[in-house]
């Protein structure tokens, strides 16, 4: 059975493997029926969620992540995130605008048998949509 502990540092290694993209690593580190649900459809294996966090370093290329605050409790680590990157690929329906992005996110991993499980992910995507100048602020926040 996982500590708490051992389940943080499982996130951790997860995470530094990804901003290492270090793939195979990532690929351990997920069990293979892991299931990610968040601001995009949800993600079934280990195959389609490396798949997807590659897609990041296409659009972003100098991509990095940083670990803001992390909280656990029993199978559960919860990561609050900024993320960092300069625009050089079609986003969504963006085309590239070398605009260097920050945004945040929060994501919540659950650990079994030694791997992470399931993933939760929310991130501020208006505010990068902003970044990237394909939306307007809200009126109200307008300069």
């Amino acid at each position: 059975m996982s500590t708490t502990e051992d389940n943080t540092e499982l996130v951790r290694s997860y995470l530094r493997a990804f901003n290492h993209r270090d793939w195979e690593a990532l690929t351990d580190y997920l069990a293979p029926d892991v299931v990610e649900h968040g601001v995009h459809d949800t993600l079934d294996g280990p195959d389609e969620i490396v798949a997807f966090l590659r897609s990041y370093f296409e659009v972003f290329p100098d991509y990095e992540g940083r670990t803001e605050t992390t909280v656990a409790e029993g199978d559960t680590v919860a990561v609050r995130y900024s993320a960092t990157g300069t625009h050089s690929d079609r986003y969504r329906d963006v085309d590239p605008t070398a605009h260097t992005v920050t945004w945040a996110g929060m994501a919540m991993y659950r650990v079994e048998g030694g791997q992470i499980a399931e993933v939760w992910v929310e991130e501020d995507r208006i505010g990068l949509l902003e970044q990237l100048e394909a939306v307007d602020p809200p009126a109200h926040l307008r300069i």
